[in-house]
């Protein structure tokens, strides 16, 4: 007997019951594994997924952020909820599911931070959380500039050499004849060398392919105060043509070069337009402004990207440096020194304090923050020692001076100091025994052969390294 169409429709039908009861079972199943994971987590509240933070541009640059990121978009995070060890400024904004810390100043080296947020909640939960995040800035890392002794004969190599602040490990990242100055940017090192006439070149050789680059000059000339903004890829130095004075192009002229452009040397333009010639001049730190000395003793502020004109900012009968944070620059006039803000124009007279009730008479000086608080080079007159002048490397704040740095039984001299881009260590330029020190002979920027630099942390005034060499770059 043949079954009917019927028949096979029953079959089907009773074939596909259970089937779908099972889907329908495990269609519940997953809607109530849902709704519990649901229900579990706007019981627990948000979770900090994951969070970052450049641990190098955290110390070399200010306003750098870590951000977290939560598993869910949360209300916004007030800043009484958020704290910072080691304390430091900051600011804190939300967006969505991410938390941003904005730190304000630059981080401590090989220092570990903990960022702690409280009561992050979503705006539906009731529950709330607290993000945990920790994280350890770079080390700090110095090039310096190592020349060759030259009772070891001609012809030696100087080396521009890079190290840290702990142990005694060193590379050598370039080597060539009378390096005279060098500065460090992110892909490569502008360094200067003497020919035999005393004449500069300048090149640039690449931190990874070691291949070298001659950049042409205005003519013969030589180059002198070689400074870099690494941030901004621009490099700068005081350029005067070879010859007779009457018969130069160029004396004692700020030139200017753009490394992210064609690398054309171009003379910085005056008030009138014409190439400025300066007595000193720096870069303020991570910008591409410029503080410049004129002849005139005409204090300038010009921005290098640009071709806008200077913008003068007074008459000094010196320009020192600026902050590290590029806020401020010290000025002298005939009374000393001034901190002068570069934001509203304040002035603040910069003193030189006493030692240990003996006056002290100031030098070069940087400042480091709040309350002109500095690093400063002072001499201090002993007529117990026939009327010598001791030096010092001090840190001053408020009404106290605490001394960082002199040389041992005074025999020595402090020829300059920088400050770390973020002012915790100052790099000390010491020659040990002056009254037996002997000139390197280089025609432009002599150094002692006994030259040696000195890295100290400000806070602990600990002795952190030593290294045989100068022109330290950060």
């Amino acid at each position: 007997m043949s079954h009917t169409s019927t028949d096979d429709s029953d079959a089907a039908a009773e074939s596909a019951g259970p089937f779908r009861r099972t889907l329908t079972i495990m269609v519940v199943a997953l809607a109530i594994l849902v709704a519990a994971f649901a229900g579990l987590n706007y019981l627990q509240g948000p979770k900090l997924s994951s969070g970052s933070v450049d641990a190098n541009r955290v110390v070399a640059q200010g306003g750098q952020q870590l951000r977290l990121f939560a598993n869910q978009s949360i209300r916004d995070v007030a800043k009484k909820h958020v704290s910072v060890s080691p304390a430091v400024p900051f600011t804190v904004s939300t967006s969505g599911a991410v938390i941003a810390v904005q730190f304000t100043d630059r981080l401590r080296y090989a220092t570990k931070y903990s960022v702690r947020v409280s009561d992050v909640a979503n705006a539906f939960q009731p529950r709330v959380s607290t993000f945990d995040y920790t994280f350890t800035t770079a080390r700090a890392e110095i090039y310096y500039l190592e020349r060759a002794d030259p009772a070891t004969g001609a012809g030696q190599d100087d080396s521009i050499i890079r190290t840290g602040l702990s142990g005694s490990e060193r590379s050598v990242v370039y080597s060539a004849p009378r390096i005279q100055q060098f500065v460090v940017f992110a892909q490569a090192i502008a360094f200067t060398t003497l020919a035999d006439d005393g004449t500069s070149s300048l090149s640039l050789v690449g931190l990874s392919s070691k291949l070298v680059e001659q950049i042409p000059m205005p003519g013969p000339g030589t180059i002198d105060e070689l400074k870099g903004e690494s941030d901004a890829g621009l490099l700068g130095f005081v350029f005067t043509s070879a010859g007779p004075a009457v018969a130069r192009e160029f004396t004692s002229v700020l030139m200017r070069v753009d490394l992210s452009g064609d690398h054309a040397v171009a003379p910085v333009p005056d008030l009138a337009g014409k190439p400025l010639t300066v007595l000193t001049w720096g870069f303020l730190g991570g910008s591409t402004s410029i503080v410049a000395h004129g002849v005139d003793q005409t204090v300038l502020l010009i921005d290098a990207s640009k071709s806008a004109p200077p913008v003068p900012l007074g008459q000094y009968t010196e320009l020192g440096r600026s902050a590290p944070d590029g806020k401020s620059i010290v000025v002298s006039d005939v009374f000393g020194k001034i901190a002068l803000s570069l934001a509203d124009g304040t002035k603040t007279r910069i003193p030189s304090l006493p030692i240990a009730g003996a006056s002290t008479y100031g030098g070069d000086v940087v400042l480091l923050g709040k309350d002109v608080a500095r690093v400063q080079q002072v001499a201090v007159f002993d007529s117990a020692t026939g009327g010598k002048f001791q030096s010092y490397l001090v840190y001053e704040s408020g009404t106290t001076a605490r001394i960082l740095y002199q040389t041992k039984d005074d025999a020595g001299s402090i020829e300059g100091f920088s400050i770390s881009p973020n002012g915790q260590f100052v790099a000390v330029n010491v020659i040990p025994d002056y009254a037996h020190s002997v000139s390197d002979g280089y025609l432009v920027d002599a150094q002692s052969t006994s030259i040696r630099t000195v890295i100290i942390d400000i806070v602990s005034g600990a002795v952190v390294r030593s290294v045989e060499g100068f022109n330290e770059s950060w």
